[in-house]
């Protein structure tokens, strides 16, 4: 089964249940952000202007779930949105941690040569998440990679968060292609977010290694920046 399969087999499973007991059983939850700058993997993929973003989850009692997320992005003069649609299974274990499996699809509406698949494996506890990403052609190069996270969240007050997170690209095809290194590329974020109701402000420095190497049909955009995001959660 090719990974294009397996991620719409994943998304496919929750409308292949019983459907009243199905419904019963299924949690819908989402949000709608404005992002001053999307930063994918510590890369920019828009111009520096805002861009407004969605996300859709459904969450089955069995541990089955599946979702979207939407965001505008900018290709050069080329403006239009990513959109990812992903599945996977979730099992929670008597420890109080969470292990999950699942795959995506991620497409661009101004190029489609640069879809493409991934698969990946994690773990989380209350405060901290891991993930572990598996691509055969990321960017729709031939470069097969790996990427790993890190994201922690801890409750410094009760209306402020601290939020940080560190990720690690590597490309296992030794050689580079357009925004894939030809080694290893890593990048980080810490800020802070504050709850206000079903809305989350948030404020976070990001940064990657400046590599020289950028995301195709994107100009070349600072290795550091402030992000602020305004996120309403449903």
């Amino acid at each position: 089964m090719t990974l294009r399969a397996a991620a719409l087999a994943c998304i496919a499973i929750l409308p292949l249940l019983p459907w009243r007991h199905a419904m019963a059983q299924t949690d819908f939850s989402g949000s709608v952000a404005l992002q001053s700058d999307y930063r994918y993997r510590g890369q920019s993929l828009g111009d520096g202007q805002p861009v407004p973003q969605l996300t859709l989850n459904l969450d089955h009692a069995s541990g089955w779930y599946a979702g979207l997320f939407a965001s505008g992005a900018a290709m050069g003069d080329l403006n239009g949105y990513k959109v990812q649609a992903y599945g996977g299974y979730a099992l929670r274990l008597r420890s109080g941690w969470s292990v999950e499996a699942g795959c995506s699809r991620t497409s661009y509406t101004q190029l489609h040569f640069v879809d493409y698949n991934e698969c990946y494996a994690g773990a989380s506890a209350e405060r901290i998440t891991t993930r572990l990403y598996y691509s055969p052609h990321y960017f729709g190069h031939r470069a097969r990679t790996l990427y790993g996270e890190v994201n922690l969240f801890y409750p410094l007050h009760p209306s402020v968060n601290l939020i940080a997170h560190a990720g690690l690209l590597h490309t296992l095809s030794g050689m580079a292609w357009p925004g894939v290194p030809a080694g290893s590329r890593h990048d980080y974020k810490l800020g802070a977010s504050v709850p206000l109701g079903n809305w989350t402000i948030q404020l976070a420095r990001e940064q990657t290694q400046d590599d020289g190497i950028h995301y195709n049909h994107y100009p070349p955009r600072p290795a550091r920046a402030w992000v602020l995001s305004t996120t309403y959660s449903f």
